[in-house]
């Protein structure tokens, strides 16, 4: 055993300083061809009017629903959040099957016209039903049935799956399989992204204001269509067989079988995952460790700040301002990573500092809205805060997929029935994730429900975003003792060779990013 070992500890060695060396290289000469070139500022242009616009829809719909449902408003905006979560891994793992018949940027515009003419039929049905603006930019709602909300809405979440997958697939047909071109284009779509992202925050907050929360949603068709006709333009140069895709999150495309073949390899993906990641003491933890975070990252966005806003503020359109704080946030996070990452050597103390820095939400029920600090000067006071809140997760959320990452290379196992361990884990912790968040969005929908007949909802958030919170964040941070080596500020759970791979899994990973914030970024880019 000890010999074999030190032959794979050489090897990827070996490997890593091939990596590094092939990082290190400057290219000689111009890297991207003029036709890679053009085909990369439509791709970013059409990513930016999608980011944009996108930043609009879940606020708008969860003011919706706090609006129209006459009962059990807040329960049902949680589900109609968490069953969209759903719809997304279902129609991602259906959509799999379309890459190997169409060009991945002729998918990518199909998905964006179908999305945008959702939420076109949202509107119409608003104005057919005599939804207006009214005086002082008053909301006056249109009687359609609020039941349709789910009819719209969720395949909207299937649209975005969809999307979600074939955006891991496109950088390799722009610009072929050179890591370092690879690099380079997502560190600059990544850049672009997350402007138009804090952005469209900013601008949802005056487009709900001025139009309400349904007509605010006319700039998805508009900027969904541009993105779509957009991306049209890409010429798809290079050719390779993407049944030689490593799977994408446990999802494989295949040939033979069809549909049922690809949810049949993804749940067998979930089973073996949970195999691997309970098999080594350095795996175990992950699963509180990356899913809790997660979790508590899309619960904050996509129900905490639309509902205080609504219900407290008064003001639903300021949950923008909340929003554009944690999309910058984001940014700021995933960049302290990869400035300072070398010098961390795991991401155990990222973790920490998450789970820390969700303390911050204790500002939702004890920092009231008075005379003096009426509800835009609320907003402002605590916009530095949600920034922290959202650079801890980020920066934890970048270190754990880097870790992930470069660790399951060395995994004792074999890529089986078109899966590979990396894809397997995290496909366990993605299914993981959405699963949590149902179970956990619908009790906390009902629990402001209650407390909202009662007349009482800041105490709602006492438990909601102060007791739930501390909670998720004591067993986040008690997660990161588990790995052998874990009792220090800055730990060595892994062997030298694994930390330098470490170093560049980080770098690459904040290039990799694409902001995933509102938009449920759990996935790692190969």
């Amino acid at each position: 055993m000890t010999g074999k070992n030190e032959k794979v500890e050489a090897e990827l060695t070996i490997d890593n300083n091939e990596v590094v060396k092939a990082v290190n290289e400057k290219p000689k000469g111009r890297l991207f061809n003029a036709a890679e070139m053009k085909n990369i500022a439509f791709y970013i242009g059409g990513i930016m009017c999608f980011k944009f616009a996108y930043e609009t829809l879940s606020n708008s719909i969860s003011l919706i629903a706090q609006e129209r449902f006459p009962k059990g408003a807040l329960t049902l905006a949680s589900t109609l959040t968490s069953t969209f979560n759903v719809m997304q891994i279902l129609f991602s793992i259906a959509g799999a099957q379309l890459l190997i018949h169409y060009n991945t940027n002729k998918i990518l515009a199909f998905s964006m016209f179908c999305f945008g003419a959702l939420a076109l039929v949202l509107i119409i049905l608003e104005a057919a039903t005599g939804g207006y603006i009214g005086a002082a930019d008053k909301w006056v709602p249109g009687t359609w049935a609020p039941e349709l909300l789910f009819a719209l809405y969720l395949p909207m979440g299937g649209c975005l799956g969809v999307v979600e997958l074939v955006r891991r697939v496109i950088p390799r047909d722009i610009v072929g399989e050179d890591p370092i071109k690879l690099m380079k284009m997502d560190a600059s779509v990544h850049i672009f992204y997350e402007i138009a992202g804090t952005a469209g925050a900013f601008s949802s907050t005056a487009t709900i204001k001025k139009l309400g929360p349904v007509y605010a949603l006319f700039v998805i068709p508009v900027f969904f269509t541009a993105a779509g006709i957009t991306w049209l333009f890409i010429k798809i140069t290079t050719n390779y067989d993407k049944l030689k895709l490593e799977d994408i999150d446990g999802i494989k495309v295949s040939r033979t079988g069809g549909i049922r073949k690809v949810f049949t390899t993804y749940f067998y993906s979930i089973k073996r995952g949970f195999i691997i990641i309970t098999s080594e003491r350095r795996f175990i933890w992950l699963i509180p460790g990356y899913v809790l975070p997660l979790m508590f990252h899309r619960y904050i966005e996509g129900y905490l700040f639309p509902t205080f806003s609504k219900q407290v503020l008064k003001e639903g359109h300021l949950s923008g301002f909340l929003l554009a704080a944690s999309n910058f946030g984001e940014l700021c996070g995933a960049l302290l990573v990869l400035v300072i990452g070398s010098r961390i050597y795991s991401p155990l103390p990222w973790v920490r500092l998450d789970s820390m820095t969700l303390m911050v939400l204790w500002v939702f029920p004890y920092l009231r809205v008075t005379s003096s600090l009426g509800s835009i000067k609320w907003v402002g006071a605590v916009f530095p805060l949600m920034m922290v809140l959202s650079a801890g997760w980020a920066a934890g959320d970048v270190s754990l997929v880097a870790y992930v990452q470069s660790r399951l290379h060395s995994v004792n196992a074999a890529n089986e029935e078109g899966t590979s361990p990396l894809g397997c884990v995290m496909a366990l912790l993605y299914s993981s994730y959405v699963l949590g968040y149902l179970a956990l969005s619908i009790p906390m929908g009902k629990l402001f429900d209650k407390y909202k007949a009662d007349g009482n909802i800041i105490r709602a958030f006492f438990w909601g975003s102060g007791i739930l919170i501390v909670i998720g964040a004591v067993i986040i941070f008690s997660s990161t003792f588990i790995p052998k080596g874990a009792f220090a500020l800055n730990p060595k759970v892994d062997g030298v060779a694994a930390l330098k791979m470490d170093q560049r899994a980080i770098a690459d990973e904040v290039e990799h990013r694409n902001g995933q914030s509102s938009i449920n970024r759990a996935s790692i880019n190969e």
